[in-house]
């Protein structure tokens, strides 16, 4: 991605991302928005693209649980992947988006349900087993025996035809002539050829009949699948046209049949090949019913049962599972909350900064009144309390009284959070130094990706702050992560870190070229023109051919776009004409208040090659390490338009600073709005004093 589009895209993303946070108190992920990290890990406000491996309110709920989870030994988390080519490196592997978090992280303790091997991509549960079922009738039809050989071939080849969920599904026609098992195995593919069309009555009436067969894999898979129809049948009762569901229209005799069904398998099959599958429906049901407290009841049960032939949790799922039936349901009451996966979840949820009028952040007395529930957890607590008191209270010096003794090394999320928040506390209580040395001891004793991203990320501010360069730079540079050096290269440093990478032999080539690309874009922009045409030498010989996306050469698309500064001039008019950019620079240096020269800079930059350096324009106003007045090519046309100076300079400049508000209202020039009456006076003057210029005829509005 451009450098520049980012940066300006930066400014927008984040003032949208600002008003979701503010006016959601309780937020996940999931929200379609391009996602930047902050490196800045101080804040408590959501931030679901810049989420941290440890128990944090900013984080979103599914990572913070699911960080849990690898704490009680449910879950595996492996190291995320981090941009690898500095220039488009924006990603490390801390921070990351919360949406790649469960991507990375599986089952420790295997889950009990039956896995098959499916590539079945569905939306609707009914069609989850369309292939895998297959698998399953196809391999039990060749072992049945009471099958004869022929029959198999017949009741194989019609569940091939068995392809899709809808109505184009035709029934098998039963031959009186098959023997009594392969007329009950085609009966049950009817069934099932029912139930994938959404007739679950009639599918659900033969289910039943085949529940009391001989044959005993029918009769336990159609005890099962009455469990599933039951299920779909009560769904379809509350589901609207675009799949929504409604609770309050689910019919509640069918949910009580789906619940029976359930009781029903796991009583006459206690030890059947679906009893975890029958087991993990249960949590659905009691969704279906509304019944929170059974649900809260159950995931607990199954976290803290994880060796149960019941054990059915896919953890990396788990999260979400929780967030959308509990936390985002309007039946959630937080007094059902009495196990410490629960209430850390939610404790931190309302540990978060909002704005919300209906937002109120746990109290201290709320929180403590909960540690009865944490007595075999009672370090988690301490630290959500420490939490509390730094967060909440603003009491950053009596949250360390709630952390154990320092240490450099964690075990686990929970210690790495201690760690961190301790970090936090010497940041907090302007102990600047101390803090520094202390990421830089944990950076030395990091044992994992996690360990060693977080503190680097953490550290790395500091080093931005001091403009050390050096640490940022080499092969072996203190600082590793790619997208932390682009960071400090091409939005931190001034142009004297910029200029020491560029001439520094431990740089490497990448880290020069992005120095040399900032330097030139930001020294243009400050109006250093002396420094732009000295960085000028360090540009690439085949500059023209770094196109960024477009370079024709696979290797050049991951790097600057030193094409942009290729620009071969244009002409205004026979009178009016612009020199190659190298060259106008060094008129620039020589004649810096030169109108036409100005105008010239100004038509680079609203060109296509120099567009880009006018949306950098917008993110430099912000903040910049840089000095110098920015260029502003709206202002290099008022000044000439107030001039004395009459003629085609003067007319050209009226058409432009007219143009800059084409065609929305909104300034395009980077200088100081004008209302709209100015603009008309510019307008008006063009049509009278130039009337016989191609740009004031062309002119119709003045926007």
């Amino acid at each position: 991605m451009n450098l520049h589009k980012n940066l300006i895209s930066k400014v927008i993303i984040y003032s949208c991302f600002s008003f979701i946070a503010y006016h959601s108190h309780i937020a996940y992920a999931g929200a379609d928005i391009t996602c930047e990290p902050d490196f800045a890990m101080n804040s408590n406000e959501y931030q679901s693209c810049s989420n941290l491996p440890i128990l944090y309110p900013a984080n979103d709920n599914q990572t913070n649980m699911l960080l849990l989870l690898s704490d009680s030994g449910l879950a595996t988390i492996a190291p995320l992947s981090a941009d690898p080519n500095l220039w488009d490196a924006f990603y490390g592997s801390v921070p990351f988006e919360a949406s790649s978090f469960p991507y990375v992280v599986s089952n420790k303790i295997p889950n009990q349900r039956k896995q098959l091997d499916s590539d079945d991509t569905f939306f609707d549960e009914r069609c989850a087993t369309l292939s895998s079922g297959k698998q399953v009738f196809n391999s039990q039809v060749k072992k049945q025996k009471l099958i004869p050989e022929n029959e198999k071939q017949i009741l194989i080849q019609a569940r091939e035809k068995v392809d899709q969920c809808g109505d184009k599904i035709e029934l098998i026609a039963v031959d009186p002539n098959w023997s009594v098992t392969t007329r009950q195995y085609a009966s049950y593919l009817n069934a099932s050829i029912l139930f994938y069309k959404a007739n679950y009555v009639a599918a659900t009436k033969i289910y039943t009949v085949l529940a009391t067969v001989e044959d005993t894999w029918l009769k336990e898979t159609s005890q099962y699948m009455l469990i599933r129809t039951s299920l779909n049948a009560a769904y379809a009762t509350g589901m609207n046209q675009y799949g929504d569901v409604n609770l309050d229209k689910i019919n509640a005799p069918l949910i009580k049949a789906f619940l029976d069904h359930i009781s029903t398998y796991l009583k006459t099959y206690p030890n059947g090949q679906y009893v975890a599958s029958a087991r993990g429906f249960m949590r659905r049901g009691f969704w279906l019913a509304g019944r929170q407290d059974l649900l809260i009841n159950e995931i607990v049960w199954q976290i803290q049962n994880p060796k149960s032939k019941f054990y059915n949790l896919t953890v990396n799922q788990l999260p979400a599972e929780v967030n959308r039936r509990i936390f985002e349901s309007r039946n959630f009451d937080p007094k059902q909350l009495k196990d410490p996966f629960f209430l850390a979840t939610y404790d931190l949820m309302y540990m978060r900064k909002s704005s919300s009028d209906q937002y109120r952040p746990i109290s201290w007395t709320q929180l403590n009144a909960q540690k009865p529930y944490f007595k075999d957890q009672q370090e988690l607590f301490q630290y959500l309390q420490a939490t509390h008191l730094f967060f909440i209270q603003n009491k950053a010096k009596e949250a360390l009284s709630y952390l154990p003794q320092e240490s450099y090394t964690a075990k686990n999320y929970l210690q790495l959070s201690q760690i961190f928040l301790r970090g936090q506390i010497l940041e907090k209580t302007g102990q600047k130094n101390t803090a520094e040395a202390y990421w830089g001891q944990l950076l030395a004793h990091a044992k994992d990706n996690y360990q060693k991203s977080l503190f680097e990320t953490a550290l790395s501010n500091h080093l931005n702050a001091k403009q050390d360069y050096s640490a940022f730079i080499g092969k072996t540079a203190k600082i590793s992560q790619a997208n932390l050096q682009r960071n400090f290269i091409t939005l931190v440093a001034d142009a004297k870190s910029l200029q020491a990478i560029i001439q520094s032999d431990k740089s490497t080539i990448d880290q020069k070229q992005a120095a040399t690309f900032t330097l030139l874009s930001k020294s243009l922009i400050h109006q250093d023109y002396a420094l732009f045409k000295q960085t000028y030498a360090y540009m690439p010989k085949n500059a023209d051919q770094y196109q960024g996306y477009n370079s024709p050469n696979e290797q050049l698309k991951s790097k600057p776009e030193f094409a942009e500064f290729i620009w071969n001039g244009t002409t205004i008019t026979p009178q009016l004409k612009c020199n190659r950019l190298e060259t106008l620079i060094t008129q620039l240096i020589s004649s810096p208040k030169d109108p036409l020269l100005n105008v010239c800079l100004g038509e680079y930059i609203r060109s296509e090659q120099g567009y880009s350096l006018q949306q950098l324009t917008y993110a430099e106003k912000q903040h910049s390490s840089f000095s110098g007045q920015i260029f502003s090519r709206g202002q290099v046309y008022k000044d000439i338009i107030k001039s004395s100076s009459k003629g085609d300079l003067q007319a050209y400049a009226l058409y432009r600073a007219v143009q800059c508000y084409a065609p929305s209202g909104i300034n395009d020039c980077n200088d100081a709005e004008v209302s709209s009456i100015t603009r008309k006076n510019w307008f008006d003057r063009i049509k009278k004093e130039y009337p016989n210029t191609s740009w004031a005829k062309s002119l119709k509005y003045y926007w």
